[in-house]
C-alpha cells in the first residue's frame, strides 16, 4: 500500500481503541471549543504571570488523555516546552516524586527539535552568552543543582563526563566520572530520591521554566495523567503524593494563590530548598484526576475556576463533522471511496450518538470507537441496509 493508506490504516486502527493519535488529535477533537480556550488563558497566565495550574477531572473514556495531548499540542505551538508522564500504579506511582521528576525530564518536547529530554536546553544553554549568571541570579540557593550542573557541563571536554552530568540532572545515578567536572570548591549538591523531595523536584521544575525562558523559549509545560492512581495507593502513601502535587501547584502559582503555603511543604532532612526561583520562570502545571471517593483533595489546592470538570455532550453537529473526517481516513485506509451509504449513516448516527451522550449510554472514547465500527460494517456488508444500521444503532443509545 501506498505510505498515505498505510499513514491512514495505522490512524484508523489507533481510533479503534478510542484514542486518536497524537499527530492528528487537533483536527479528530470533537467540541471541546470552551475546554481549548481554558486550555489556552492558562499557558498565556503562565507566560505573562510566571505560572498556572489546572486539574482535569473526568470519569473513565471521557477524554481527559486527549485533552493532555491536546494541551501538549496548543504549548508546542505557543513555544513551550512539554515535559508529560503517564502514572501507574506499578512503575510510575504517584508518590515517588523523583521518579515522576525523572520521567518528565526524560519525555522532555521541544517546538524546534525532535529529541526529547533536557540535552539540547542545556545545549541551547551553553551556547547563549550569561545564562549561567542568569540562572544563578534568579535563585537564593547556594550550589543550585541546575547551575552546577550546567557549569560542569560547559567547562569539561570530556564526552563521557557532560554525559554523566546530563543524565544526573535527568534524574540519574551520580557516577565517579562526574568528578572530575565538579566545580573547585562547590559542595556536590543531591538530588534527593527519598525522604521529604516534593519541595526540592517543585524547585528543579521551577528551575527548568527558568531556563527555557533565559534561552529563547516560552517556559516549561508539565502535563501529568493518569493522576486518579492516588487512589490506589496505601493510606500511608497518599500523603507523600499529595506533597509532590501540592508543592507543584505552589511553585506555578506562588503567591497569586492562599490555598498552599511554603510552610506545608516539609524541607529535606539534609538540606533546606527554596519552594520555587525568583527569577522569571513560566511553570504551567496539568494534571487528569478520575472521580473517585478517595481522589485527590483538589478542593483545597485549587480555587474552583482552576478545576475543569468534563462532561462531554456534544452536539450532533460536532459529532457529525468528527464522523466526515473518520469516513475519509477510513476510505483512503482501505481503498475505496465514500458514497452515499456511508454520507447517510454519517448524518443519521451523529443524532443518536449525540442522544447516546446525554443519556449516559456512550463515552466520548465509546463514540470514537462506534464511528470506526460502523464505516467497517458497511465495508464488509455492501448488502447491509442503512436504515437496519441505523435502527441498531438507536436501540443501543436508548
Amino acid at each position: 500500500m501506498s505510505p498515505d493508506q498505510f499513514q491512514a490504516r495505522q490512524l484508523v486502527e489507533a481510533l479503534r481503541t478510542g484514542v486518536a493519535p497524537a499527530q492528528h488529535v487537533k483536527e479528530l477533537t470533537i467540541g471541546l471549543e470552551k475546554e481549548r480556550a481554558t486550555l489556552i488563558a492558562g499557558l498565556d497566565e503562565a507566560h505573562k504571570l510566571g505560572g498556572s495550574a489546572l486539574a482535569v477531572i473526568g470519569d473513565y473514556g471521557f477524554g481527559k488523555t486527549h485533552i493532555v495531548e491536546l494541551t501538549a499540542q496548543e504549548a508546542l505551538e505557543r513555544n513551550f516546552l512539554v515535559s508529560t508522564a503517564s502514572l501507574d500504579l506499578g512503575e510510575l506511582p504517584a508518590h515517588r516524586g523523583f521518579a515522576i521528576y525523572s520521567a518528565l525530564m526524560r519525555d522532555m518536547r521541544y517546538p524546534d527539535d525532535d529529541r526529547r529530554g533536557l540535552e539540547p536546553l542545556i545545549e541551547r544553554a551553553i551556547s547563549t552568552p550569561h545564562v549561567e549568571e542568569k540562572l544563578r541570579a534568579a535563585t537564593d540557593m547556594a550550589n543550585d543543582p541546575l547551575a552546577v550542573g550546567l557549569h560542569a557541563i560547559a567547562n569539561t571536554p570530556s564526552s563521557r563526563q557532560r554525559k554523566a552530568w546530563r543524565t544526573w540532572l535527568m534524574g540519574g545515578r551520580r557516577v565517579k566520572a562526574m568528578n572530575p567536572a565538579t566545580p573547585r570548591g562547590i559542595k556536590f549538591p543531591t538530588i534527593y530520591k527519598v525522604g521529604h523531595n516534593a519541595r526540592q523536584m517543585a524547585y528543579l521544575l521551577s528551575g527548568v521554566s527558568v531556563l527555557a525562558r533565559l534561552v529563547g523559549y516560552s517556559g516549561l509545560c508539565v502535563l501529568i495523567d493518569e493522576a486518579e492512581s492516588y487512589s490506589l495507593l496505601y493510606p500511608y502513601q497518599r500523603p507523600k503524593a499529595s506533597l509532590f502535587f501540592s508543592a507543584v501547584i505552589h511553585a506555578a502559582l506562588k503567591e497569586r494563590q492562599s490555598r498552599i503555603t511554603a510552610d506545608m511543604l516539609p524541607q529535606q532532612r539534609w538540606r533546606d530548598y527554596p519552594p520555587a526561583y525568583n527569577g522569571p520562570q513560566s511553570l504551567y502545571f496539568l494534571f487528569t484526576v478520575t472521580h473517585s471517593d478517595r481522589r485527590m483533595p483538589i478542593d483545597d489546592w485549587l480555587d474552583a475556576e482552576r478545576i475543569l470538570s468534563l462532561d462531554p455532550h456534544h452536539t450532533a453537529q460536532e459529532i457529525g463533522q468528527f464522523m466526515e473526517q473518520v469516513m475519509t481516513y477510513h476510505a483512503l485506509a482501505y481503498g475505496y471511496e465514500a458514497g452515499e451509504r456511508q454520507r447517510q449513516v454519517r448524518r443519521g448516527a451523529a443524532e443518536h450518538m449525540a442522544l447516546g451522550m446525554r443519556n449516559g449510554r456512550l463515552s466520548i472514547r465509546g463514540v470514537v470507537r462506534l464511528a470506526v465500527e460502523l464505516f467497517d460494517l458497511l465495508l464488509l456488508y455492501p448488502d447491509y441496509e442503512v436504515a437496519a444500521l441505523l435502527d441498531e444503532v438507536r436501540r443501543q443509545v436508548r
